[in-house]
Protein backbone atom coordinates (compact mmCIF):
# COMPACT_ATOMS: atom_id res chain seq x y z
CA UNK A 1 0.00 0.00 0.00
CA UNK A 2 2.78 2.43 0.90
CA UNK A 3 4.27 2.05 -2.54
CA UNK A 4 1.25 3.82 -4.02
CA UNK A 5 1.35 6.77 -1.61
CA UNK A 6 3.69 9.72 -2.19
CA UNK A 7 5.25 10.59 1.16
CA UNK A 8 7.51 13.29 2.54
CA UNK A 9 10.13 13.51 5.28
CA UNK A 10 9.01 12.44 8.78
CA UNK A 11 7.47 15.19 10.93
CA UNK A 12 7.59 13.36 14.26
CA UNK A 13 8.99 10.12 15.59
CA UNK A 14 8.54 8.41 18.94
CA UNK A 15 9.27 5.03 20.44
CA UNK A 16 6.02 3.75 18.97
CA UNK A 17 5.30 5.52 15.68
CA UNK A 18 6.39 8.04 13.08
CA UNK A 19 4.32 10.71 11.31
CA UNK A 20 4.88 11.47 7.62
CA UNK A 21 3.14 13.88 5.21
CA UNK A 22 1.36 12.10 2.36
CA UNK A 23 0.01 13.26 -0.97
CA UNK A 24 -3.35 15.08 -0.97
CA UNK A 25 -6.55 13.35 -2.01
CA UNK A 26 -9.16 14.75 -4.36
CA UNK A 27 -11.97 14.13 -1.88
CA UNK A 28 -10.26 15.81 1.12
CA UNK A 29 -9.67 19.57 1.12
CA UNK A 30 -6.90 19.53 3.74
CA UNK A 31 -3.31 18.24 3.93
CA UNK A 32 -2.87 14.68 5.16
CA UNK A 33 -0.39 12.82 7.33
CA UNK A 34 0.24 9.15 7.91
CA UNK A 35 1.09 7.86 11.37
CA UNK A 36 2.49 4.36 11.15
CA UNK A 37 3.61 1.98 13.81
CA UNK A 38 7.31 1.20 13.84
CA UNK A 39 8.13 -2.46 13.19
CA UNK A 40 9.48 -2.81 16.73
CA UNK A 41 6.09 -1.75 18.14
CA UNK A 42 3.87 -4.07 16.10
CA UNK A 43 2.88 -6.52 18.80
CA UNK A 44 -0.64 -7.93 18.97
CA UNK A 45 -1.40 -5.75 21.99
CA UNK A 46 -0.19 -2.57 20.29
CA UNK A 47 -2.04 -3.27 17.06
CA UNK A 48 -5.23 -3.83 19.05
CA UNK A 49 -4.75 -0.59 21.00
CA UNK A 50 -4.05 1.44 17.84
CA UNK A 51 -7.15 -0.01 16.18
CA UNK A 52 -9.22 0.80 19.29
CA UNK A 53 -8.03 4.43 19.26
CA UNK A 54 -9.00 4.69 15.60
CA UNK A 55 -12.49 3.40 16.40
CA UNK A 56 -12.85 6.00 19.17
CA UNK A 57 -11.69 8.78 16.84
CA UNK A 58 -14.29 7.80 14.25
CA UNK A 59 -17.05 7.81 16.85
CA UNK A 60 -16.14 11.19 18.35
CA UNK A 61 -16.41 13.15 15.11
CA UNK A 62 -15.70 16.91 14.79
CA UNK A 63 -13.92 18.79 16.30
CA UNK A 64 -11.73 15.73 16.85
CA UNK A 65 -8.96 15.23 14.32
CA UNK A 66 -10.54 13.56 11.30
CA UNK A 67 -9.44 10.03 10.57
CA UNK A 68 -9.51 9.32 6.82
CA UNK A 69 -8.50 5.66 6.91
CA UNK A 70 -6.64 3.12 9.00
CA UNK A 71 -5.28 -0.38 8.60
CA UNK A 72 -3.95 -2.45 11.49
CA UNK A 73 -4.70 -5.88 10.07
CA UNK A 74 -1.91 -6.16 7.51
CA UNK A 75 1.75 -5.25 7.10
CA UNK A 76 1.13 -1.50 6.81
CA UNK A 77 -0.07 -0.62 10.31
CA UNK A 78 -1.08 3.03 10.00
CA UNK A 79 -3.61 5.84 10.27
CA UNK A 80 -4.13 8.53 7.65
CA UNK A 81 -5.76 11.66 9.04
CA UNK A 82 -6.09 15.36 8.33
CA UNK A 83 -2.99 17.24 9.38
CA UNK A 84 -3.26 19.78 12.17
CA UNK A 85 -1.44 23.06 11.51
CA UNK A 86 -1.65 25.62 14.29
CA UNK A 87 -0.81 26.03 17.99
CA UNK A 88 -1.61 23.67 20.85
CA UNK A 89 -2.54 24.58 24.40
CA UNK A 90 1.04 23.67 25.32
CA UNK A 91 2.28 26.32 22.89
CA UNK A 92 -0.13 28.83 24.44
CA UNK A 93 1.02 27.92 27.96
CA UNK A 94 4.68 28.28 27.03
CA UNK A 95 4.08 31.68 25.44
CA UNK A 96 2.20 32.88 28.51
CA UNK A 97 4.89 31.71 30.93
CA UNK A 98 7.72 33.31 28.99
CA UNK A 99 5.87 36.61 28.43
CA UNK A 100 4.57 36.99 31.99
CA UNK A 101 1.06 37.57 30.66
CA UNK A 102 -2.36 35.99 31.13
CA UNK A 103 -5.26 35.66 28.75
CA UNK A 104 -8.16 38.15 28.92
CA UNK A 105 -11.19 36.76 30.71
CA UNK A 106 -13.42 36.80 27.64
CA UNK A 107 -10.85 34.74 25.72
CA UNK A 108 -10.44 32.36 28.66
CA UNK A 109 -14.19 31.86 28.76
CA UNK A 110 -14.27 31.14 25.02
CA UNK A 111 -11.50 28.54 25.33
CA UNK A 112 -13.12 27.01 28.42
CA UNK A 113 -16.44 26.56 26.67
CA UNK A 114 -14.64 25.17 23.62
CA UNK A 115 -12.95 22.59 25.86
CA UNK A 116 -16.32 21.66 27.37
CA UNK A 117 -17.89 21.28 23.93
CA UNK A 118 -14.96 19.28 22.59
CA UNK A 119 -14.62 16.90 25.54
CA UNK A 120 -18.36 16.29 25.93
CA UNK A 121 -18.43 13.41 23.37
CA UNK A 122 -16.02 11.45 25.61
CA UNK A 123 -19.08 10.48 27.63
CA UNK A 124 -19.83 8.06 24.78
CA UNK A 125 -16.49 6.26 25.13
CA UNK A 126 -16.91 3.07 27.18
CA UNK A 127 -14.53 2.44 30.11
CA UNK A 128 -11.13 1.17 28.96
CA UNK A 129 -8.19 -0.59 30.59
CA UNK A 130 -5.93 2.11 29.15
CA UNK A 131 -6.90 5.75 29.64
CA UNK A 132 -6.80 8.13 26.70
CA UNK A 133 -3.59 10.17 26.93
CA UNK A 134 -5.16 13.62 26.62
CA UNK A 135 -2.82 16.49 27.48
CA UNK A 136 -2.21 20.12 26.51
CA UNK A 137 -0.94 18.68 23.20
CA UNK A 138 -4.39 17.20 22.52
CA UNK A 139 -6.17 20.54 21.97
CA UNK A 140 -5.13 23.19 19.46
CA UNK A 141 -6.29 26.18 17.44
CA UNK A 142 -5.64 25.65 13.74
CA UNK A 143 -4.78 28.20 11.07
CA UNK A 144 -8.28 27.51 9.75
CA UNK A 145 -9.61 29.31 12.86
CA UNK A 146 -11.18 26.13 14.25
CA UNK A 147 -10.31 24.23 17.43
CA UNK A 148 -9.16 20.63 17.04
CA UNK A 149 -8.91 17.73 19.51
CA UNK A 150 -7.03 14.44 19.27
CA UNK A 151 -7.19 11.07 21.04
CA UNK A 152 -3.48 11.51 21.88
CA UNK A 153 -1.26 14.34 20.73
CA UNK A 154 -2.38 16.32 17.70
CA UNK A 155 -0.55 14.87 14.67
CA UNK A 156 0.75 11.95 16.73
CA UNK A 157 -1.94 9.98 18.49
CA UNK A 158 0.45 7.27 19.68
CA UNK A 159 3.23 9.54 20.89
CA UNK A 160 3.07 8.35 24.52
CA UNK A 161 1.44 4.96 24.09
CA UNK A 162 4.08 2.40 25.06
CA UNK A 163 3.68 -1.19 23.83
CA UNK A 164 3.49 -3.57 26.81
CA UNK A 165 6.20 -5.87 25.44
CA UNK A 166 8.63 -2.95 25.00
CA UNK A 167 7.79 -1.54 28.42
CA UNK A 168 8.70 -4.90 29.92
CA UNK A 169 12.23 -4.90 28.51
CA UNK A 170 14.79 -4.89 31.38
CA UNK A 171 16.81 -2.04 29.86
CA UNK A 172 13.84 0.13 28.84
CA UNK A 173 13.31 3.17 31.10
CA UNK A 174 11.08 5.49 29.03
CA UNK A 175 7.49 4.55 29.88
CA UNK A 176 4.96 7.36 30.39
CA UNK A 177 6.27 10.92 30.51
CA UNK A 178 5.22 13.43 33.18
CA UNK A 179 3.66 15.51 30.39
CA UNK A 180 0.98 12.86 30.07
CA UNK A 181 1.01 11.71 33.68
CA UNK A 182 -0.20 15.00 35.16
CA UNK A 183 -3.19 15.28 32.86
CA UNK A 184 -4.51 11.86 33.78
CA UNK A 185 -7.61 11.66 35.95
CA UNK A 186 -7.43 10.45 39.55
CA UNK A 187 -9.19 7.28 38.42
CA UNK A 188 -6.56 6.54 35.78
CA UNK A 189 -3.69 7.15 38.21
CA UNK A 190 -5.39 4.86 40.75
CA UNK A 191 -5.86 2.08 38.19
CA UNK A 192 -9.65 2.38 38.07
CA UNK A 193 -11.90 2.83 35.02
CA UNK A 194 -12.60 6.46 34.19
CA UNK A 195 -16.00 8.02 34.93
CA UNK A 196 -17.79 11.20 33.78
CA UNK A 197 -16.08 12.91 36.73
CA UNK A 198 -12.71 11.98 35.22
CA UNK A 199 -13.48 14.08 32.15
CA UNK A 200 -14.40 17.05 34.37
CA UNK A 201 -11.06 16.78 36.20
CA UNK A 202 -9.12 16.68 32.94
CA UNK A 203 -10.94 19.80 31.71
CA UNK A 204 -10.28 21.62 34.99
CA UNK A 205 -6.55 20.81 34.83
CA UNK A 206 -6.34 22.34 31.36
CA UNK A 207 -8.30 25.42 32.47
CA UNK A 208 -6.15 25.97 35.55
CA UNK A 209 -3.02 25.95 33.40
CA UNK A 210 -4.51 28.53 31.02
CA UNK A 211 -5.92 30.80 33.75
CA UNK A 212 -2.63 30.98 35.68
CA UNK A 213 -0.64 31.90 32.60
CA UNK A 214 0.70 28.46 31.75
CA UNK A 215 1.25 26.78 35.13
CA UNK A 216 -0.12 23.33 35.96
CA UNK A 217 -1.59 23.21 39.47
CA UNK A 218 0.51 20.29 40.71
CA UNK A 219 3.70 20.04 38.70
CA UNK A 220 6.75 21.37 40.46
CA UNK A 221 9.17 21.05 37.57
CA UNK A 222 9.88 18.57 34.82
CA UNK A 223 12.11 16.33 36.93
CA UNK A 224 10.20 16.49 40.22
CA UNK A 225 7.71 13.71 39.64
CA UNK A 226 7.35 12.14 43.07
CA UNK A 227 6.73 15.29 45.17
CA UNK A 228 4.35 16.59 42.48
CA UNK A 229 2.32 13.38 42.50
CA UNK A 230 2.14 13.66 46.26
CA UNK A 231 0.74 17.19 45.93
CA UNK A 232 -1.73 15.86 43.36
CA UNK A 233 -2.96 13.13 45.72
CA UNK A 234 -3.36 15.72 48.51
CA UNK A 235 -4.88 18.38 46.20
CA UNK A 236 -2.11 20.82 47.21
CA UNK A 237 -1.75 23.28 44.33
CA UNK A 238 1.67 24.77 43.60
CA UNK A 239 0.59 27.94 41.76
CA UNK A 240 -2.63 29.66 42.91
CA UNK A 241 -5.26 30.42 40.32
CA UNK A 242 -5.42 33.98 41.70
CA UNK A 243 -2.23 34.60 39.72
CA UNK A 244 -4.69 36.00 37.18
CA UNK A 245 -5.56 39.55 38.34
CA UNK A 246 -9.21 39.27 37.29
CA UNK A 247 -10.09 35.96 38.91
CA UNK A 248 -12.43 36.45 41.84
CA UNK A 249 -12.80 34.22 44.89
CA UNK A 250 -15.93 32.36 43.63
CA UNK A 251 -14.31 31.48 40.30
CA UNK A 252 -11.14 30.40 42.09
CA UNK A 253 -13.15 28.16 44.41
CA UNK A 254 -14.87 26.38 41.52
CA UNK A 255 -11.58 25.78 39.71
CA UNK A 256 -10.02 24.50 42.95
CA UNK A 257 -12.88 22.03 43.31
CA UNK A 258 -12.41 21.02 39.69
CA UNK A 259 -8.78 19.94 40.10
CA UNK A 260 -9.27 18.04 43.37
CA UNK A 261 -7.85 14.55 43.46
CA UNK A 262 -10.55 13.25 45.79
CA UNK A 263 -13.43 14.39 47.96
CA UNK A 264 -16.05 16.81 46.66
CA UNK A 265 -15.31 16.61 42.93
CA UNK A 266 -17.61 17.54 40.07
CA UNK A 267 -19.57 14.47 38.94
CA UNK A 268 -19.34 15.33 35.24
CA UNK A 269 -18.34 17.97 32.72
CA UNK A 270 -21.77 19.60 32.66
CA UNK A 271 -21.69 20.21 36.42
CA UNK A 272 -18.32 21.98 36.12
CA UNK A 273 -19.57 24.07 33.20
CA UNK A 274 -22.75 25.06 35.04
CA UNK A 275 -20.79 26.04 38.15
CA UNK A 276 -18.48 28.29 36.12
CA UNK A 277 -21.10 29.84 33.82
CA UNK A 278 -22.44 32.56 36.19
CA UNK A 279 -18.97 33.45 37.50
CA UNK A 280 -17.28 34.65 34.32
CA UNK A 281 -16.95 38.45 34.58
CA UNK A 282 -17.22 38.94 30.79
CA UNK A 283 -19.15 37.40 27.89
CA UNK A 284 -17.46 34.82 25.69
CA UNK A 285 -15.06 36.32 23.15
CA UNK A 286 -15.89 35.89 19.48
CA UNK A 287 -13.99 33.26 17.50
CA UNK A 288 -12.26 36.06 15.57
CA UNK A 289 -11.00 37.81 18.72
CA UNK A 290 -9.92 34.54 20.29
CA UNK A 291 -7.95 33.61 17.17
CA UNK A 292 -6.31 37.04 16.94
CA UNK A 293 -5.21 36.98 20.60
CA UNK A 294 -3.84 33.42 20.43
CA UNK A 295 -2.16 34.05 17.08
CA UNK A 296 -0.48 37.22 18.38
CA UNK A 297 0.67 35.43 21.51
CA UNK A 298 2.05 32.42 19.60
CA UNK A 299 3.11 34.09 16.36
CA UNK A 300 6.63 32.57 16.33
CA UNK A 301 5.09 29.09 16.53
CA UNK A 302 2.60 29.96 13.80
CA UNK A 303 5.40 31.26 11.58
CA UNK A 304 7.34 28.02 11.97
CA UNK A 305 4.22 26.12 10.96
CA UNK A 306 3.83 28.22 7.82
CA UNK A 307 7.51 27.83 6.95
CA UNK A 308 7.18 24.06 7.32
CA UNK A 309 4.27 24.09 4.87
CA UNK A 310 6.37 26.01 2.32
CA UNK A 311 9.07 23.36 2.45
CA UNK A 312 6.62 20.54 1.75
CA UNK A 313 5.04 20.10 -1.69
CA UNK A 314 2.36 17.66 -0.46
CA UNK A 315 -0.40 20.25 -0.06
CA UNK A 316 -3.86 20.45 -1.63
CA UNK A 317 -4.60 23.23 -4.09
CA UNK A 318 -7.72 24.13 -2.08
CA UNK A 319 -7.93 23.95 1.72
CA UNK A 320 -11.28 24.76 3.33
CA UNK A 321 -10.98 27.59 5.83
CA UNK A 322 -7.38 28.38 4.84
CA UNK A 323 -7.08 28.88 1.07
CA UNK A 324 -10.44 27.75 -0.34
CA UNK A 325 -9.95 29.33 -3.78
CA UNK A 326 -6.28 29.70 -4.71
CA UNK A 327 -4.50 28.66 -7.91
CA UNK A 328 -1.57 27.08 -6.03
CA UNK A 329 -0.79 26.24 -2.38
CA UNK A 330 2.08 28.76 -2.48
CA UNK A 331 -0.34 31.52 -3.46
CA UNK A 332 -2.69 30.49 -0.67
CA UNK A 333 0.13 30.55 1.91
CA UNK A 334 1.25 34.03 0.88
CA UNK A 335 -2.26 35.46 1.15
CA UNK A 336 -2.82 33.68 4.47
CA UNK A 337 0.33 35.08 6.07
CA UNK A 338 -0.55 38.63 5.00
CA UNK A 339 -4.02 38.23 6.49
CA UNK A 340 -2.65 36.90 9.76
CA UNK A 341 -0.13 39.73 10.13
CA UNK A 342 -2.96 42.25 9.87
CA UNK A 343 -4.91 40.60 12.69
CA UNK A 344 -2.28 39.97 15.38
CA UNK A 345 -3.07 41.31 18.86
CA UNK A 346 0.10 42.62 20.56
CA UNK A 347 1.23 40.55 23.54
CA UNK A 348 1.83 43.74 25.52
CA UNK A 349 -1.91 44.47 25.50
CA UNK A 350 -2.66 41.29 27.51
CA UNK A 351 -3.03 41.53 31.31
CA UNK A 352 0.16 41.09 33.31
CA UNK A 353 0.51 37.97 35.44
CA UNK A 354 0.66 38.27 39.21
CA UNK A 355 3.81 37.53 41.15
CA UNK A 356 4.74 33.88 41.30
CA UNK A 357 5.00 32.33 44.76
CA UNK A 358 8.48 31.43 45.88
CA UNK A 359 9.29 27.78 45.36
CA UNK A 360 9.93 25.96 48.65
CA UNK A 361 13.48 24.69 49.09
CA UNK A 362 13.90 21.03 48.13
CA UNK A 363 13.54 18.61 51.02
CA UNK A 364 16.11 15.82 50.64
CA UNK A 365 14.13 13.70 53.08
CA UNK A 366 10.92 14.00 51.04
CA UNK A 367 12.08 11.70 48.25
CA UNK A 368 15.19 9.52 48.61
CA UNK A 369 17.51 10.18 45.70
CA UNK A 370 17.70 6.52 44.75
CA UNK A 371 13.97 6.61 43.92
CA UNK A 372 14.21 9.53 41.46
CA UNK A 373 15.76 8.72 38.06
CA UNK A 374 17.16 11.37 35.72
CA UNK A 375 13.89 11.45 33.72
CA UNK A 376 11.26 9.95 36.01
CA UNK A 377 8.39 8.16 34.31
CA UNK A 378 5.59 5.85 35.35
CA UNK A 379 4.93 2.62 33.48
CA UNK A 380 1.15 2.89 32.99
CA UNK A 381 1.33 0.96 29.71
CA UNK A 382 2.64 -2.15 31.44
CA UNK A 383 0.10 -1.70 34.21
CA UNK A 384 -2.70 -1.49 31.65
CA UNK A 385 -1.70 -4.85 30.19
CA UNK A 386 -2.31 -6.60 33.53
CA UNK A 387 -5.70 -7.63 34.97
CA UNK A 388 -7.65 -4.80 36.57
CA UNK A 389 -7.25 -6.19 40.09
CA UNK A 390 -3.46 -6.44 39.70
CA UNK A 391 -3.36 -2.94 38.23
CA UNK A 392 -5.24 -1.50 41.19
CA UNK A 393 -2.91 -3.25 43.64
CA UNK A 394 0.24 -2.02 41.88
CA UNK A 395 -0.89 1.57 41.41
CA UNK A 396 -2.33 1.61 44.94
CA UNK A 397 1.06 0.57 46.28
CA UNK A 398 2.69 3.30 44.18
CA UNK A 399 0.29 5.88 45.61
CA UNK A 400 1.05 4.78 49.17
CA UNK A 401 4.79 4.97 48.54
CA UNK A 402 4.45 8.45 47.04
CA UNK A 403 2.39 9.65 49.99
CA UNK A 404 4.92 8.19 52.44
CA UNK A 405 8.00 9.69 50.84
CA UNK A 406 6.24 12.99 50.23
CA UNK A 407 5.68 13.58 53.92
Amino acid sequence: MLGRIVIGAPLHRSLTSEVIPVAPRADVRAPLVMERLLPSARSEEMLAEAAALGAIARELGPPWQRLISSDFGGYDAQYIYERFVGVTLRDVSHALRTSGRVLPMDVLRAIAETIFEGLAPLARVPPRARPLLLTDLSVGLGIDGAWHFAVGGLNQWLTDVVPPDIAGEPEYDGNLSPDSLFFLSPEAISGRPETPGSVATRAALLLWQLVTGGFHPYRGGRYEMFPSLTRYSRSEVRVPVELHPHVGAPLAAVLAQGVRFSGDRFPDLQALQEALAPLWPEPRASPQRTFDVICGLCWPVMQRQLQALRREPLLPIHWDGVWPSSRTPEEGLAVLEDQLLERLVAVTTLPARGELPEAPPPDPAATPSFLVPARPRVNLAALASTPASATARRVGLLARLLAFFGR
